[in-house]
């Protein structure tokens, strides 16, 4: 055998014993910014004009991604935690009132809420969608509750009908955090638009990503759009500053306080290009997530879940969940994220799944008295995958025969053990 060939044996023995990887070869990286968009940054910057107030970049913006989703309004700001809580000050949050989370989400979900002296309340979520649900919105819900705020988690749309009915009969708004589900659809309709207020995150590797930070909050109301729109840039109000005659002087356009969340023109440039090649993007990615369900599904203790026919999925990430129950002794969680990741595989175990076990929640008192059922089991099971618009269908096989090779190794009718 010459010496550059590989036995049967260092191909079958894990990475992380010795054996020969899968792949040597990096993930290509995401984001990767464009030669088109490098040149619209560089044209703003030229310009001078890189303020809401002296460029036209973001309020164009705001009107293309409103059409986009299919909304009357929308507000360009300057990361989507900031939409989050600009949503809740729209609908009129307040301290006193709670709010509903979901378990498995970033904190940010939850300190909105906290910023407007109100109080998270959070809510288990579904095993396969790891989204917040009706059946477990209703099962914390209080005189005191006001809102909740509905995670697409990953990009899977929250089933949105029975939460809308609930929300209904109790009198309560409804929050969409699409901060992973841009272009991700329900019942045809896109995230975001369905509820009272969408909140969007455009941070450094999501779906549309302006440059590090970038947000987005969408709407119907022109109550709360007007409310979020004045409070993002100091109290202006939007009729004083577009819409009435002022006499010579001083124009006295700030009629309640607020804070400066507006975003940047450079971000607004980024984000319209994108915006444009984003059908491009999610078909490449539900293309890649295509390549993973169908070569995971025979992989040995794995459990797979797949989107209902009436929601389109987003895939800003992947995810796969172990059988704790086929896992050979000595085999663990942390164990199985050192050998995928020994075999040249990027792999993670996503979102927080219990947010209340942050010690933020803990030194402010709240969260649930015991640890949530499936919010406590998705954080032994849950793996995460890349499936970006840079990755080509090899890097999908190399994955797949990657996560093969490990729980073979891992599960317990597997005859390699070594």
């Amino acid at each position: 055998m010459g010496s550059g060939e590989k036995t049967l044996d260092q191909v079958q023995r894990l990475a992380l014993e010795g054996g020969t990887p899968v792949r040597r070869l990096a993930f290509a990286p995401w984001p990767v910014f464009a030669e088109d968009e490098i040149e619209a940054v560089a044209a703003v910057l030229r310009s001078g004009k890189v303020n809401y107030w002296t460029g036209e970049q973001s309020r164009e913006f705001e009107r293309e991604f409103a059409q986009f989703v299919g909304v009357k309004y929308a507000v360009a700001l300057a990361n989507g935690t900031a939409a989050l809580e600009l949503a809740l000050y729209a609908l009129g949050i307040v301290p006193g009132d709670e709010v509903v989370v979901p378990s498995k989400t970033f904190i940010a979900s939850a300190s909105c809420v906290v910023r407007l002296g109100a109080t998270p309340v959070v809510a288990d979520v579904d095993p396969d969608s790891q989204n917040i649900t009706a059946a477990s919105m209703a099962r914390v819900l209080t005189a005191r509750t006001k809102a909740v705020i509905a995670v697409h988690l990953a990009g899977w749309p929250c089933e949105l009908d029975e939460i809308l009915a609930l929300a209904k009969e109790r009198g309560l708004f409804v929050v969409e955090d699409c901060a992973q589900s841009v272009g991700a659809r329900y019942q045809g309709r896109m995230t975001g638009s369905i509820g009272d207020i969408g909140a969007f995150s455009f941070c450094q590797d999501k779906i549309i990503t302006t440059g590090g930070e970038g947000g987005m909050l969408v709407t119907d109301s022109r109550e709360f759009w007007e409310k979020a729109w004045s409070y993002k840039d100091h109290g202006k109000s939007y009729a004083a500053a577009f819409e009435r005659e002022h006499p010579p002087g001083f124009r006295w356009l700030h009629e309640n306080f607020g804070s400066n969340w507006r975003i940047t023109e450079m971000q607004s440039a980024i984000g319209r290009l994108q915006l444009k090649k984003l059908p491009q993007w999610l078909a490449l990615r539900r293309r890649n997530a295509a390549l993973l369900c169908l070569g995971l599904s025979t992989v040995p203790g794995l459990r797979l879940a797949l989107p209902p026919a009436h929601s389109e999925h987003a895939y800003y990430k992947y995810y796969v969940f172990l059988r704790p129950e086929m896992l050979r002794a000595g085999w663990n969680m942390q164990r199985l994220l050192d050998a995928i990741g020994a075999e040249g595989i990027p792999c993670g175990v996503g979102a927080c799944s219990e947010i209340y076990l942050e010690k933020a929640f803990v030194n402010a008192g709240i969260g649930p008295n015991e640890p949530l059922p499936v919010a406590s089991r998705l954080a032994d099971s849950s793996l995460m995958f890349l499936l970006h618009p840079g990755l080509i269908e090899q890097d999908m096989r190399d994955t797949c025969t990657a996560l093969a090779k490990v729980m073979r190794a891992a599960t317990i009718q597997s005859p390699l053990s070594k």
